[in-house]
């Protein structure tokens, strides 16, 4: 009996000291094939859906970046203004320059941007995976 109480004691413990320290998982990152130079060539914005984020491709002033879509204040879907060269968001007016920079508006950060690969005359992006 003690040595039962014992076990059962000390795998209480166990559980609770996993429970003060969480397993911290690794984020996993996937490079995804989304087109060619040729295809990302014009001055207009590109988007995509890519394992379930919604995407903009654009030519900056460093190259090829691709943006995320959800706007930095509700998460509201921006849109890309070409005559203004800026992002727009619908839902509170957010203006974000070509860069993904917010310079109007209450978004509170810049865009979040998702690493660009160039490999030969192939773009890929890098998105998280589960």
């Amino acid at each position: 009996m003690t040595l039962g109480l014992g076990f059962g004691l000390g795998m209480l413990g166990m559980r609770f000291m996993q429970f003060l320290s969480p397993t911290i998982k690794k984020q996993r990152f996937e490079e995804i094939l989304v087109g060619s130079v040729n295809d990302m060539s014009g001055d207009d914005a590109v988007p995509m859906e890519i394992a379930g984020s919604k995407i903009l491709f654009l030519k900056t002033d460093a190259g090829l970046a691709a943006f995320s879509r959800k706007c930095t204040d509700l998460g509201c879907l921006v849109g890309w203004d070409k005559s203004k060269e800026q992002f727009i968001c619908p839902c509170h007016q957010g203006v974000y320059d070509k860069n993904g920079k917010n310079i109007a508006g209450p978004p509170p950060r810049p865009l979040d941007r998702f690493p660009v690969v160039q490999k030969g005359d192939n773009i890929y992006v890098k998105v998280k995976v589960a």
